[in-house]
C-alpha cells in the first residue's frame, strides 16, 4: 500500500504533521511516550477530526518510522505507540469486525500445559538433547509472556537490569518495567515455575558473554535487539514444540492468559491493571466478562460430565 502514489501522499502528510508538532515542542524521537502521543491525537481530534481508524493508521506509521530511527541509533525498540494502543481499545480494534472481542487466549488447560513444559525446560537435565541458545532464549520469552503478562514489545525491549531473580525461595522474583508509561506501572511478581526458565537463560547468556542491554537479544555476537518478525516466529515455533496449536495462539494470547489467571485467583482488578499497564477501564471489563464466561462453561461441563 505504501508504494501506491495516493497512499504515499497520505502517509507523507501524516508524518509531516507529526514532525511539525514534535519540532514545535523541541522534542527528540526517543522522548516520545504514550502520554505525549495521547496529547497529539487529542489535538488532531480537536482541530481536524480524527476517527479511530485514522488514529490507528497514524500510530501504525509512527511505530514503523520510530522503530527504524531507534534501530539506527542503537536505542531500545520504542514502546509509545504500543502502550497507547493498550490504553485505547477503540483505536486498537478500529479495523476489527467485532470490537468487543479479546484476541484468542489460552484455555486454562493449555496455559497449565505450557507452564509445565516451560518448567521442565528450566532444568538442563530434563531436556532431551542440548537445546540451542536461541531455544533457551525463546523459552525465557514465553515465560515472560505467560508468567508476567508482558507484551511482545516489552519482552523485546526488556533490559537485563530490570529483571530480579531471587536466590532465596522466600523472596519473590520480579520484572520491574521502570520508566514505562503509565507511571502507575508496578513490579510484576513472577510465578515460581518461571524463575528456573529465566535463570537458565541468564546463566547461558553470561557463559556465552552475549553483549547488549536487552535481556533477550537477537544475535549472539552483537547482542542487537530482537526484531518483531523474528520474535513472532520464535513464539510460534516454541508453542508448536510445546505441543500447542500455534496457528491459533500468539504472544498476546499468553498475556491474556496471565490476566485471566490472576483474576481467577481473585487478584483485585486494579492490581492486575497496574501489572499490565492498562488504564482503560473497558479493557479490564472485557477480561472480567471473559473470565465469567469461562468459569460458567467449566461449571456446566463439570455438571454434565
Amino acid at each position: 500500500m505504501l508504494r501506491r502514489e495516493s497512499s504515499e501522499e497520505v502517509y507523507r502528510h501524516i508524518w509531516h504533521a507529526f514532525a511539525d508538532w514534535a519540532c514545535q515542542r523541541q522534542m527528540f524521537p526517543q522522548q516520545l511516550n504514550a502520554g505525549l502521543l495521547q496529547d497529539y491525537l487529542a489535538e488532531r481530534e480537536q482541530h481536524h477530526g480524527l476517527s479511530p481508524r485514522h488514529a490507528w493508521r497514524v500510530l501504525r506509521l509512527l511505530d514503523r518510522v520510530l522503530g527504524l530511527y531507534h534501530r539506527d541509533q542503537g536505542l531500545p525498540a520504542p514502546l509509545a505507540c504500543l502502550q497507547l494502543l493498550e490504553r485505547r481499545p477503540d483505536i486498537r480494534y478500529a479495523n476489527a469486525s467485532r470490537f468487543d472481542e479479546l484476541p484468542q487466549e489460552l484455555s486454562m488447560q493449555q496455559a497449565a500445559k505450557l507452564a509445565r513444559w516451560l518448567a521442565r525446560t528450566g532444568s538442563a537435565s530434563a531436556c532431551a538433547g542440548l537445546p540451542t541458545w536461541q531455544q533457551v532464549r525463546n523459552h525465557a520469552a514465553l515465560a515472560l509472556h505467560l508468567g508476567a503478562g508482558l507484551t511482545p514489545a516489552e519482552v523485546r525491549a526488556l533490559p537485563s537490569a530490570r529483571l530480579f531473580l531471587s536466590a532465596a525461595p522466600s523472596e519473590v522474583s520480579t520484572v520491574h518495567l521502570v520508566g514505562t508509561e503509565p507511571p502507575t506501572r508496578v513490579p510484576i511478581p513472577l510465578p515460581r515455575w518461571a524463575v528456573p526458565v529465566l535463570r537458565r537463560w541468564q546463566g547461558l547468556r553470561a557463559e556465552l558473554a552475549i553483549p547488549g542491554p536487552q535481556f533477550l537479544p537477537s544475535t549472539k555476537g552483537s547482542g542487537k535487539p530482537w526484531g518483531k518478525v523474528a520474535h513472532h516466529v520464535a513464539v510460534k515455533t516454541t508453542l508448536a514444540e510445546a505441543g500447542l496449536a500455534a496457528e491459533d495462539i500468539s504472544a498476546y494470547s499468553l498475556r491474556h492468559a496471565f490476566a485471566l489467571h490472576a483474576l481467577h485467583r481473585r487478584v483485585p482488578p486494579d492490581q492486575v491493571a497496574r501489572w499490565l499497564g492498562v488504564t482503560e477501564p473497558d479493557v479490564m471489563e472485557r477480561y472480567r466478562r471473559r473470565l465469567a464466561a469461562l468459569e460458567e462453561q467449566a461449571a456446566w461441563e463439570q455438571e454434565t460430565s
